[in-house]
């Protein structure tokens, strides 16, 4: 099949061109369901060869998983602006996870995604995920771990790739107990910040 006039794939940029057939194959998912969208379908929606499209992801599970890497990527937007809010570091662990278990129950095609497309449920992609998603956690997170480790809120012993598997292991735990807000605070608070953070006295 000839490669359509009205593509909007931009060919000199291997990154765009990523991009853009991650975006075709998100709008297919969403239309169609992740377990009824061909490859097919989403060189069709992107405006190009199936063939060009296997060149770009050779497999339709490498597609699948950029997708969801990049939807995690927008997840992790909405959990930094909340932890940029915090006035201190516990807040940051509160408040961040409570947003991190919310922005991912609703992100509806993630959910779809995981659950109809791979073996996994949402939880255990968390818990499994990959090195961009480590990377994602680690954008979340780090600026606040160290801003905390500097004023001594934080274990010494606990290095940063401690803390963030620590944090990512109770989002899933929270996602599993499917706990509203209202309940998952008190759990943070008896189980997240005495694992990560210094007691404070009195």
């Amino acid at each position: 099949m000839p490669r359509k006039q009205n593509s909007q794939i931009a060919w000199g940029n291997a990154k765009e061109s990523k991009r853009e057939i991650i975006n075709a194959a998100a709008r297919c998912f969403e239309q169609y369901g992740p377990q009824r969208t061909s490859m097919d379908d989403i060189a069709e929606a992107a405006g190009i060869s199936r063939k060009t499209l296997y060149r770009i992801f050779n497999d339709r599970p490498k597609l699948i998983q950029a997708i969801l890497e990049s939807r995690w990527a927008t997840i992790a937007k909405k959990i930094q602006r909340r932890i940029a809010k915090a006035t201190s570091f516990e807040e940051a662990l509160l408040e961040g996870s409570v947003t991190a278990v919310s922005a991912a129950r609703s992100d509806k095609l993630t959910n779809d995604i995981i659950h109809k497309a791979t073996d996994h449920n949402l939880e255990q992609f968390l818990l499994r995920g990959n090195e961009r998603i480590y990377k994602a956690n680690q954008d979340i997170w780090l600026t606040a771990i160290e801003e905390a480790r500097r004023e001594g809120a934080i274990k010494p012993h606990l290095s940063n790739d401690r803390i963030i598997e620590i944090i990512a292991s109770i989002h899933a735990l929270l996602l599993m107990r499917d706990d509203p807000p209202v309940k998952q605070r008190p759990f943070l608070k008896d189980v997240l910040l005495p694992a990560i953070t210094v007691a404070q006295e009195g």
